[in-house]
């Protein structure tokens, strides 16, 4: 955000302030608080700004990561092209018989096979065999506390107030 916006919002957030105190009947009348922010100060003017400031950086922010997935594509392609190359090379080592070479910019060995477990079916593992996740359910946590009931471990708390933009 440019720092003359940012200017412009501690001035107008200092006139509020002090518009409050002058007339502290603003305070109970959001109609008259309205049209007087409205008319007394830039406060519609700098909320407009503000929303396309943040219109510009919300679009901004998706062309980059649509640049972004380009790139991932990009890189995928990269890797894959990468894997058929080190195929290549472990194809040829092979055909030549060769378990180690020694270039000036790197030295290739081909490994020994190696053993990995393949699990086809996680509810035939006997136990003992596999682990269990302990995960909170925190819709159901949610409603038992909304409902009054105690929970141990667990409490409800209240966000900060956030904001809403529409813009369609």
């Amino acid at each position: 955000m440019a720092d003359y916006l940012t200017l412009d919002a501690a001035k107008l957030e200092s006139e509020i302030r002090h518009m409050l105190v002058v007339f502290p009947e603003l305070a109970d009348d959001e109609e008259l608080r309205l049209d007087t922010l409205e008319g007394e100060t830039d406060f519609n003017r700098i909320m407009s700004r503000l929303v396309r400031v943040r219109n510009e950086k919300l679009a901004d922010a998706e062309g980059l990561g649509s640049y972004i997935g380009d790139l991932s594509e990009r890189k995928a392609r990269q890797v894959r092209g990468a894997d058929g190359v080190k195929a290549l090379m472990l194809s040829l080592m092979s055909v030549a018989d060769l378990p180690k070479l020694v270039l000036p910019e790197a030295t290739i060995s081909v490994t020994k096979p190696r053993s990995s477990v393949e699990v086809i079916d996680v509810d035939a593992l006997p136990q003992g065999t596999f682990s269990i996740v302990r995960q909170p359910d925190k819709a159901a946590i949610k409603a038992q506390l909304e409902a009054g009931d105690d929970v141990p471990g667990a409490t409800l708390k209240t966000s900060e107030p956030g904001l809403t933009v529409r813009t369609k």
